[in-house]
C-alpha cells in the first residue's frame, strides 16, 4: 500500500458509480411499467355515478360552491337543470370554465359529477 495508497479508493469509486448508473436504468423502466399500468386502470364505468359523483363534489367543490353548493366563491351549483345540458357540465369539469380550474380530467368521472349536479337541481 506504500506505492499507490489511491488505487483501492479510485477501484471502490468506479465500482460505486457503475452501481449508480445502472440502478438509475432499473429505476427508469421500472417508472415506465407504473405509468402504463396507471393508464390500463382508467376508470371505464362507475356502477353509481350519482353517488361516486357526490363523492367526487364533496371532495372537490365545496370549497369554492359552499358546503350546501348553494355558492360562495363561485356559483350555485344547485340549479343548472335547464342552464347546462349533461354533456356541458361533464365539459366544463373537465377544461374548466372562467377561473374555475378542470376538476377532472377523466370523462366517465367527469359525466358522473354532471350527472350528480343535474340529480339536485332545483
Amino acid at each position: 500500500m506504500k506505492g499507490r495508497p489511491l488505487l483501492p479508493f479510485a477501484i471502490i469509486a468506479i465500482i460505486g458509480i457503475l452501481v449508480m448508473i445502472s440502478l438509475s436504468f432499473v429505476g427508469l423502466n421500472q417508472r415506465a411499467e407504473m405509468n402504463s399500468e396507471e393508464t390500463e386502470e382508467e376508470v371505464t364505468e362507475i356502477e353509481d355515478p350519482i353517488a361516486a359523483g357526490e363523492q367526487m363534489v364533496q371532495a372537490s367543490c365545496i370549497g369554492c360552491h359552499g358546503g350546501d353548493l348553494s355558492g360562495g366563491a363561485g356559483p350555485a351549483l344547485t340549479s343548472l337543470e335547464g342552464k347546462y345540458s349533461q354533456e356541458e357540465i361533464a365539459d366544463i369539469v373537465m377544461k374548466g370554465m372562467g377561473g374555475m380550474p378542470p376538476v377532472n380530467d377523466n370523462e366517465v368521472e367527469a359525466d358522473a359529477i354532471a350527472q350528480y349536479l343535474l340529480s339536485i337541481s332545483e
